[in-house]
């Protein structure tokens, strides 16, 4: 029985062939973005400030700064791939740093509520039988009385209008931990957009639950339908590890141009977003 997560099925939703690629032939690839790097840095970072609050407290930026070049340094490669030409490694390391720095000034000295854990992993059903299995994992989950909070770290483009009231991620969070604290009294869902240093906080109700559920239900039954994968050329393709053997992208076929971004727009760049974990791209 196979377990879905919301970056498989939202990979499914964005290109049915890079599905099958990921998923049923399993190719693997050496390649890697230099937004998903990035980003997974700034993750570990972050992971590393709370796993040790007593340190973070008594520390200052640019330690976490100095760490984030560290990491940086040691993991880069030649395996990284730049997309955008205006864009260089100097750039996505300034702005990887500035995510960390700037973040710790908002939340420093981390008192604002007990931290349960970083990168959580959640395993739950989507129904009382368990034919529909999730699997997640949260960038950290604090707690304090009977109210959860569920934080989601971004370094992408701040959200479209509307797209986190739809953000299915995060409320599917919440169906596991409902499950796993059937306690709990509240629970909050909080985006933390670290390039342009905002956050965002929304509540679900039981209706919005069930609705994300019955709606996740509906696209893993479209997936376990689906015998043809056909590719859907669009803005991600040129983050795509795939695009040198994706049939829409032969010779025959004109490439599909990025879009062109005014200057305003480019410090932080308007990316794409990613799960860390997967290296993947997600379009909402």
């Amino acid at each position: 029985m196979s377990v879905y997560s919301h970056s498989r099925i939202t990979s499914f939703q964005n290109c049915p062939m890079l599905y099958r690629y990921r998923y049923i032939d399993r190719i693997k690839r050496d390649v890697q973005s230099i937004e998903a790097f990035m980003g997974k840095v700034v993750h570990e970072v972050l992971q590393t400030l709370y796993d040790d609050l007593g340190r973070a407290r008594a520390s200052r930026p640019d330690y976490y700064g100095d760490a984030f070049s560290a990491l940086w340094r040691q993991g880069f490669s030649d395996n990284i791939r730049i997309v955008r030409d205006a864009m260089t490694p100097d750039d996505y390391h300034a702005i990887g740093r500035r995510c960390v720095e700037s973040f710790f000034t908002r939340h420093h000295p981390f008192a604002q509520s007990e931290v349960v854990g970083c990168e959580v992993k959640v395993e739950f059903s989507l129904d009382p039988s368990g034919r529909y299995r999730m699997l997640g994992y949260v960038d950290r989950i604090d707690r304090s009385g009977g109210v959860l909070e569920i934080h989601d770290y971004k370094t992408g483009a701040l959200p479209r209008s509307g797209s986190l009231e739809r953000d299915r991620q995060l409320t599917l969070y919440e169906i596991a931990l409902r499950q796993r604290w059937p306690d709990v009294t509240e629970v909050r869902h909080v985006w933390h957009y670290l390039a342009h240093d905002k956050e965002f906080v929304l509540r679900r109700g039981a209706e919005d639950l069930d609705r994300t559920r019955m709606g996740t239900i509906r696209a893993i039954q479209k997936i376990e339908a689906t015998t043809h994968f056909p590719a859907r050329p669009g803005p991600l393709c040129s983050w795509c590890e795939y695009k040198d053997i994706c049939p829409a992208w032969s010779e025959a076929r004109p490439a599909v141009a990025l879009p062109v971004l005014p200057p305003a727009m480019i410090d932080p760049p308007m990316l794409p977003e990613y799960e860390p974990r997967t290296g993947q791209y997600l379009l909402f």
